[in-house]
């Protein structure tokens, strides 16, 4: 196996390690995996995150809206310093989430990203995610 199939083999099994720790809720993972000038750009935040904290800051308003929140790896797609991730996240919608109330619903949506590695941490991510989706799940049916 070349060099670059080996670093890319690694950068995915770090982005599976990110979202199995994530799913156990270990956010201190993020301190190690995420470089100091990590920025994610667009997505779930609703804007570009500037660093590790306020990216742990976001899965934690994830985390607090949806307490059993779970990610699943669909696919992962490697080439270079790039990681391709395509996932599904599902979670019950038990606490407030960007102005709308818990609804009480067990939700599902898709997502993807693509992160970018420099040696061993993420110095970028690029995400996008079926927010129509998920607000049509948690929205207040009119009566």
């Amino acid at each position: 196996m070349t060099t670059q199939a080996t670093s890319v083999e690694a950068n995915k099994e770090a982005i599976r390690r990110l979202y199995d720790e994530t799913n156990k809720y270990n956010l201190d993972f993020l301190d190690e995996i995420l470089a100091p000038d990590f920025t994610s750009y667009g997505g779930a935040g609703f804007k570009d995150l500037h660093s590790p904290a306020e990216f742990k800051e976001l899965t934690q308003t994830f985390m607090k809206s949806f307490p059993d929140l779970q990610f699943q790896v669909d696919e992962l797609i490697g080439e270079g310093d790039d990681i391709l991730v395509s996932g599904t996240l599902s979670g019950t919608h038990k606490g407030d989430f960007y102005g709308i109330p818990a609804s009480g619903k067990k939700v599902v949506w898709t997502g993807c990203a693509i992160f970018r590695f420099r040696g061993p941490q993420i110095i970028a991510r690029w995400q996008e995610f079926d927010a129509l989706g998920l607000m049509a799940q948690i929205q207040p049916q009119p009566s």
